[in-house]
């Protein structure tokens, strides 16, 4: 998908990063200069990303049927050639063997791409068996949704290989298998191309995860020092509402997080509704909380009492206000969360989060600030680019 293509070109990943890891609760002040420099530093860091050489990132796109065509992400071989700019090929199975790696009994009178499976024998000669049979290229289904083209050891036969190598996830792959197998008079088209990252200015999307990246630094450094200015509203109100980091917090931090993603990892099928019940929860309350806080004090009118419910005190007309806007905003997002539309509610909840954690939480020295941000540096590390050497 698109969304997959953007993902796999970098720069908005970096930006999130320094988005939730920004060590924004040791700040003082929030001056509108650090603020141009981060948009500097982010915009810097994602074109450089744009204008770099293109990773062996493939554009699959499915012609026919209507049921699944569309673009997909895949990714090309390190000796793969580059695919030739025709509209359309077909897709072909070798009858009785679809591995690849027999001699092919069958092929098509015209242009064609052999599509295999990954056992049995290595990429190289898959793809040498397809060029043999005079196959425009090979696309090599994965095992599993992680496409994965690097050999599993040393060969010299890819220098053999002139036509293009393409691996696709799986359950695209056992679609177009079952399509053929289904519809041998009508197989499947496709068409290849390398995908090539759009630069910065380029792409409206990636300058607007930019100012968003910017824009939460600078939220969350006047949410974490709202205290130190006199009267602000979203300050907290007693000692009851800050949580002070001590010497363990990081540790426990990290492990408990580390403890969360293994058992997520094996029981996410069951776990997923309370997951997303909890999300709802907790970003409806946080919304309600920040929303009425300011409406309060900036417009004093809204704080008149509308009723008393019991475990909850005094009901303010702000509180019915603030309730139905972070309703609204977490319906939608139930609703919305499997579409495209499901992004901007979920930050706007993420964010909520966000702010409000920093609004409780106090570092009470830079040593422990470092120590917390090191720890957090190697979690993000291992879980992101090491998990996978564990976990498939």
């Amino acid at each position: 998908s698109s969304i997959e293509l953007q993902f796999a070109a970098h720069p908005p990943r970096a930006a999130f990063l320094l988005w939730v890891r920004a060590p924004v609760a040791m700040m003082a002040k929030v001056h509108l200069g650090s603020a141009l420099m981060a948009f500097a530093v982010l915009a810097a860091g994602a074109d450089a990303a744009g204008k770099a050489s293109p990773p062996p990132i493939a554009l699959v796109t499915v012609g026919s049927p209507s049921s699944f065509s569309g673009n997909y992400a895949g990714r090309f071989a390190a000796y793969s050639t580059r695919p030739e700019p025709t509209p359309e090929f077909i897709t072909f199975t070798p009858p009785g063997d679809s591995m690849g790696c027999e001699k092919y009994l069958q092929v098509p009178s015209r242009g064609f791409v052999a599509i295999v499976r990954p056992q049995n024998c290595t990429f190289e000669e898959k793809a040498i068996r397809a060029q043999e049979a005079g196959a425009k290229g090979i696309v090599i289904i994965s095992s599993n949704q992680t496409v994965n083209m690097t050999p599993t050891h040393s060969s010299t036969s890819s220098e053999n290989v002139h036509i293009f190598v393409v691996g696709i996830q799986k359950s695209l792959g056992d679609k177009i298998v079952t399509w053929n197998e289904n519809h041998q008079d009508d197989p499947i088209r496709m068409s290849f191309a390398i995908y090539t990252a759009p630069s910065l200015w380029s792409d409206p999307s990636e300058l607007l995860v930019i100012c968003l990246a910017t824009s939460l630094i600078v939220a969350g450094a006047f949410f974490s020092t709202a205290d130190l200015r006199i009267g602000s509203p979203i300050a907290p109100k007693s000692s009851q509402e800050v949580v002070e980091v001590d010497k363990w917090f990081p540790i426990v931090f990290c492990g408990m997080g580390s403890a969360t993603l293994v058992i997520l990892y094996f029981l996410m099928q069951y776990l997923i509704y309370v997951i997303i019940f909890l999300f709802c929860v907790g970003g409806a309350t946080t919304l309600t909380e920040l929303v009425h806080v300011n409406l309060r004090y900036y417009c004093t009118r809204l704080q008149k009492k509308v009723c008393t419910a019991p475990m909850l005190g005094p009901v303010e007309v702000a509180h019915l206000i603030a309730v139905a806007c972070a309703g609204t905003i977490v319906v939608y997002w139930v609703v919305q969360r499997n579409t495209s539309l499901g992004w901007l509610p979920q930050d706007i909840i993420g964010a909520g989060f966000l702010c409000f954690m920093q609004r409780q939480l106090r570092l009470p020295n830079i040593k422990l600030a470092a120590g917390l941000l090191s720890l957090m540096f190697c979690f993000d590390i291992f879980w992101v680019f090491i998990s996978p050497l564990f976990f498939e």
